[in-house]
């Protein structure tokens, strides 16, 4: 006679099937430069290397350089200049196309699964705009930015002018809590 068999159980470790974030290396988002340890780069991985990716997301213009370009005109970057500088678009408008352009453009990352809880304050150009990153694996954090528009008439051909917004972001949570997420 054979065991009477109902379910077979299996456990399963549901890390191995989320994607990897990857790493990154540490940059200095209000100087412009790399913070070097002992003379070498700071390597960055899981949530902080997320965190630094997308505020390199953020601050580049969606069309603006040509290293971004791809054939299926999936680009990289976001269009926010377009909504807050120069123009006086109804107060609703910029911020449903806010959502809608950093939605776009930071859930095209294998761990970001979705943005939710926003809160977006002031006036153009000055927007203060925060958000909670919901990951793949039940994990989130909140993610501040502040939008400033600079010198409009000045072209910008150098690494430190890449765009004409400066951001600043300021995270709930330390790097040493991250490291815990």
């Amino acid at each position: 006679m054979l065991p009477k068999i109902t379910k077979l159980q299996f456990k399963t470790d549901d890390k191995k099937d989320l994607p990897r974030i990857g790493k990154s290396f540490l940059f200095d988002f209000k100087k412009g430069d790399f913070p070097l340890k002992d003379g070498r780069l700071i390597e960055v991985t899981g949530i902080q290397a997320l965190m630094v990716w997308i505020e390199k997301t953020l601050r580049t213009e969606k069309y603006r350089y040509k290293v971004y370009e791809r054939e299926d005109k999936n680009e990289y970057g976001v269009i926010l200049e377009d909504l807050i500088i120069g123009n006086n678009f109804p107060h609703t408008f910029v911020e449903a196309e806010v959502k809608r352009e950093i939605s776009q453009a930071l859930t095209s990352h294998p761990m970001i699964q979705s943005l939710s809880n926003w809160k977006i304050e002031g006036k153009n150009p000055d927007l203060k705009i925060s958000f909670k990153v919901n990951l793949v694996g039940g994990n989130n954090f909140n993610h501040d930015v502040n939008l400033l528009t600079l010198d409009t008439k000045n072209t910008h051909n150098t690494w430190d002018d890449v765009t004409q917004l400066t951001w600043e972001k300021a995270s709930n949570h330390t790097w040493q809590q991250l490291e815990n997420i």
